[in-house]
């Protein structure tokens, strides 16, 4: 809008308003208005602006803001003074021809690269509020006034190099709590020196991804499996090859016929997820010896492993490693808080040595106060009173769960048994298979506010298999029975319309 008066006729910014609720502070918000009018040709060069006062007047803002947009737009070489303080639009270089339009993200994804969008392309339906969400704790049972009294020490007088020279590699001090952690529960004899302290094991196991693997190289993956994995091998260029699964862990000669060269494989042996098997000595046996055979590497992802439903404890793939290919990943997030993001992995000291240099290229290291408050975390016993506290309730938890499909659908589940974990996992028997799928069932659960996971949504090619991913973390023993019923007339009217 212009207006009149003189020799030139002056452009003033009635309507364009400020908006007072966005984070963009209003004296940038001037500025962009008149930036983008100048950019569009709409306020040519030489056009005048009206004075500071008129136009803060028009906009219902301070002079201040005006005279501090116009100063911002001068250091952009946007506006220009004229004699007798007046100011004016500079003469702005614009493209000639049509303007492209900016990207527009929402519309197309064609502008990412072929591996980001292939991770985006990837179905995941899940619901971490719900009751059954696998793998999920309970946090309300965590022991807060101590870890915040653990942080408030850590916060009040920090060593000089935690808080300014981190490694890459994580606190000393907690490399060695650590190592002395998985020696207690998983009997994984290790040293510091084979430690790494990463953000959780998401972190861990994208960095061995670019680490190890070249765009196009051959990765085993089990099936079905877990899908936050694939999404790192994704990421990283990998050739997804999905070995399957049977009650003895992952079909190692299966895998081999396949693709016999393959540069890694993700496994998950002593709970395998999603089915919950434990792999068996002789396939591990063979897993090591296809590795050792063409130099490939295993990382082993020993997830929940601290929870364990037996007394027996199955041996870590990487205690029985000999040649350092066994990469072993794990993560203090799911056995205390999933905010807390710090995990580690145990490779051989060259593998770590390696890992350190190339992270502090990249993400440099984990946040450093949590480490120092988790050294003694651990070294003072309270996560290992914290987990013989949540083994019983887990326990109790898992056992209501049972009891209820037993009690509710009999003649429709099989529930393998599982050693370890927060999580179990029903399957359709084949007459239920037949009238219903699990993604079905997942669906209308998520409609009645009771949301459970699909099994299928677990395979990369066809679902030899339906099921229920049933998480116990959150879920109370007294609920169990209650919230599993909606479940089981989900599945009892469908069964109900097909006769």
């Amino acid at each position: 809008m212009t207006t009149g008066g003189g020799a030139r006729q002056r452009m003033s910014m009635a309507g364009a308003g400020l908006d007072r609720n966005l984070d963009l502070p209003l004296y940038q918000q001037v500025a962009t208005h008149l930036r983008n009018q100048i950019l569009d040709g709409r306020l040519r060069a030489g056009t005048r602006l009206l004075g500071s006062r008129r136009l803060a007047a028009e906009l219902g803002c301070s002079r201040a803001i005006v005279l501090t947009a116009f100063d911002l737009l001068y250091s952009e070489g946007y506006l220009q003074s004229v004699p007798r303080g007046g100011v004016e639009v500079a003469a702005v270089a614009r493209p000639s021809g049509a303007v492209a339009p900016a990207v527009d993200a929402g519309a197309s994804d064609q502008w990412l690269s072929r591996r980001w969008r292939a991770v985006l392309d990837t179905p995941y339906d899940f619901d971490l509020a719900s009751p059954f969400s696998p793998g999920a704790p309970d946090i309300s049972q965590f022991p807060y006034d101590v870890w915040s009294r653990l942080l408030r020490q850590a916060w009040v007088n920090p060593p000089a190099a935690a808080s300014f020279d981190m490694s890459p590699l994580g606190w000393r001090p907690l490399r060695e709590a650590t190592a002395e952690y998985l020696g207690a529960v998983r009997g994984l004899l290790c040293r510091a020196e084979e430690v790494a302290i990463t953000t959780a094991s998401s972190g861990a196991l994208d960095l061995c991804c670019r680490m190890l693997l070249d765009p196009g190289d051959e990765v085993w993956v089990e099936e079905p499996g877990f899908i936050e994995a694939r999404w790192s091998l994704k990421a990283a260029g990998a050739k997804l090859v999905p070995v399957p699964v049977d009650d003895k862990g992952l079909c190692v000669a299966e895998g081999i016929r396949r693709a016999p060269k393959a540069k890694l494989a993700v496994v998950t042996p002593s709970h395998q997820f999603p089915l919950g098997v434990t792999m068996g000595l002789e396939r591990r046996q063979e897993l090591l010896e296809w590795m050792n055979g063409h130099g490939g590497w295993i990382v082993e992802d020993d997830y929940n492993s601290e929870f364990r439903h037996r007394d027996s404890m199955t041996a870590s793939l990487k205690s029985l490693d000999r040649s350092g290919r066994v990469i072993y990943l794990g993560t203090f997030s799911k056995v205390m808080l999933p905010s807390l993001r710090i995990g580690y992995l145990v490779a051989s000291p060259r593998f770590v040595e390696a890992f350190g240099r190339g992270r502090a290229r990249i993400d440099v290291h984990t946040a450093g106060t949590a480490q120092l408050a988790l050294v003694e975390f651990l070294r003072q016993g309270h996560l290992l009173r914290y987990l013989r506290r949540m083994r019983a309730l887990y326990g109790e938890r898992r056992e209501a769960v049972l009891s209820a499909l037993r009690t509710l659908l009999p003649d429709d589940l099989d529930i393998p048994p599982t050693p370890a974990g927060l999580h179990l996992t029903a399957l359709f028997k084949p007459a239920l298979a037949e009238r219903i799928t699990d993604r079905e069932v997942s669906r209308l659960s998520r409609e009645a506010h009771n949301f459970v996971q699909p099994l299928s949504q677990c395979y990369l090619d066809t679902p030899d298999r339906q099921g229920l991913l049933i998480g116990y973390g959150r879920l109370k023993a007294e609920e169990a029975l209650p919230r599993l019923s909606a479940v089981a007339e989900i599945i009892r009217g469908k069964q109900h319309l097909a006769h």
